[in-house]
């Protein structure tokens, strides 16, 4: 059993340099006032509405998440704020990648926050009107808002962030989303 023990140890010192090399390969820095970010690949932080995760299109990686005339949904990021920053937000910026098979989508990405000490009243909702942002078909285009929040949100209030079908038939993918805390 000795044996073992030591081998074990002489294992993990010899492959320690290894590790270290590995930690110094490009390491991705996330900005200060970075909430979230996701490609779908991981999805931790995410509830997940199983049907709108697909791999019939990505702008990264293999997933994406997808709306359409079956899903009117997509996956949702739910967080408290207070537990999404550390100070008041009170902007926020999102951004993200978004493809869809008809440039008329009504599809949108839906930016909510809920009070659930008053029965999840909404205090406030706005969106990225997809129709708006995205003019060419089946290409990944880039959208990106800022959405100012209004002086009665709190830290207890729960943010979320989605894609909604909002009508739309044509499926509409959304990819590499990132939420950060505006300015």
């Amino acid at each position: 059993m000795t044996l073992s023990v030591t081998r074990f140890a002489w294992l993990a010192v010899a492959a320690l340099p290894l590790v270290a090399g590995c930690s110094k390969t490009e390491e991705k820095v996330a900005p200060a006032n970075l909430i979230t970010q996701n490609d779908f690949e991981n999805l931790y932080g995410w509830v997940s509405a199983t049907p709108s995760l697909t791999t019939e299109k990505a702008h990264s990686g293999r997933y994406s998440v997808k709306v359409s005339k079956d899903v009117e949904y997509g996956i949702s990021y739910i967080s408290l704020l207070g537990k999404a920053s550390a100070s008041r937000v009170q902007k926020l910026n999102v951004s993200g990648w978004v493809m869809t098979a008809d440039p008329k989508s009504t599809a949108s990405i839906v930016v909510q926050v809920m009070n659930p000490a008053q029965g999840n009243q909404q205090v406030f909702w706005d969106n990225i009107d997809l129709k708006k942002e995205v003019t060419k078909a089946n290409e990944w285009t880039e959208v990106k808002k800022e959405f100012t929040l209004p002086a009665n949100v709190e830290a207890g209030h729960e943010l979320r962030v989605y894609m909604w079908r909002s009508g739309s038939d044509q499926p509409t993918y959304l990819d590499d989303l990132t939420i950060t805390k505006g300015e």
